[in-house]
């Protein structure tokens, strides 16, 4: 009888363990996006939402939520009810460069937004306009010490991966560029093309579709490696920039204290959809590496972003625009 008394008590104690483990958040999720629809962010959450709602039979509704770099959207998201209902779609430039350039913000990125999981990892390439006598990273560096003040770079805003990167490009070379913010990637890219900028951090595809052009070429990519859609150019640390590297990425977070058997349970439930030919093979399309994780490789890789580049802004005094 004692016996019995006690495996029916480890099976009541297991059995809410059991169903805590396998629960999904209540009701239908919501998906947030900071920036406006067409950009990555938005490209990526739409592309994963339909599949893992098919899969989890729960409604997912994509959200654009725009502004302050993406921390209006993950300010809606830290003020949620803490039980997974609401994710974000974020990326390095929102979630680990935009707290550090706008300063105090009514949450705290560090607490009050919890990783989840990975999505994608991403190099930029490095263009420059045709007319601009470089062939390579080194003959850039050159030409900006020989020709100091002359050189301007383009990107899609002020606290983006872009900005970020060139400034650190900058920073290691010891060389001056002018920044021109615009109000998106592809007039950043454009007027690089027309040769009212002259440099240029893009993404991969946006960077190869404009070389068919003839008036701008890529001299390098940011990652550690060389990335498998242009096999023949150049990393920076390659050419001269022995430390340097920049990966943005592409991940989703949910409300900080939402318990980790959901979290978990969200993190396999996407990673699955990521895992899917179709959804890596679009991945692919756009210029990226497919990276699903658990939500403590996304904290580490999170948490590491934001100290690193947030010594980068407060070292270089870079503020938002």
């Amino acid at each position: 009888m004692k016996l019995f008394r006690m495996l029916a008590l480890a099976a009541l104690a297991a059995g809410p363990v059991s169903a805590i483990a396998d629960e999904m958040p209540p009701g239908p999720i919501r998906l947030l996006v900071g920036f406006a629809p067409g950009g990555a962010n938005d490209a990526i959450a739409r592309l994963i939402s339909t599949p893992l709602q098919a899969q989890t039979k729960t409604t997912v509704v994509v959200e654009n939520k725009p502004g302050v770099g993406s921390n209006v959207a993950a300010g809606e998201m830290a003020r949620a009810t803490p039980n997974g209902q609401v994710l974000l779609l974020g990326s390095t430039g929102g979630q680990t460069i935009a707290p550090a350039l706008y300063g105090k913000l009514p949450f705290d990125p560090a607490k009050d937004i919890q990783p989840v999981t990975l999505i994608s990892r991403s190099a930029l390439a490095i263009v420059v306009n045709d007319a601009l006598p470089v062939k390579n990273v080194a003959e850039l560096i050159a030409y900006a010490k020989q020709n100091p003040g002359k050189l301007n770079y383009s990107t899609g805003g002020s606290g983006t991966g872009a900005h970020l990167g060139t400034e650190y490009f900058k920073s290691m070379a010891g060389v001056s560029m002018t920044h021109i913010p615009y109000k998106g990637d592809a007039p950043a890219l454009q007027d690089v093309m027309a040769g009212l900028a002259h440099v240029n951090f893009a993404g991969l595809p946006a960077a190869i579709s404009a070389t068919a052009s003839g008036r701008v070429r890529i001299i390098a990519v940011t990652s550690p490696k060389r990335v498998p859609q242009l096999p023949d150019v150049p990393t920076v640390a390659e050419s001269g920039l022995k430390d340097y590297s920049v990966l943005t990425w592409y991940g989703v977070f949910t409300t900080g204290g939402t318990p980790a058997p959901v979290v978990k349970r969200l993190a396999s439930e996407i990673g699955q959809v990521v895992n899917q030919p179709t959804v890596r093979d679009a991945i692919v399309r756009l210029g990226m590496e497919p990276a699903p994780s658990t939500p403590e490789e996304f904290a580490k890789v999170f948490q590491g972003d934001m100290e690193r580049w947030g010594k980068v802004v407060r070292t270089l005094g870079i503020k938002a625009d």
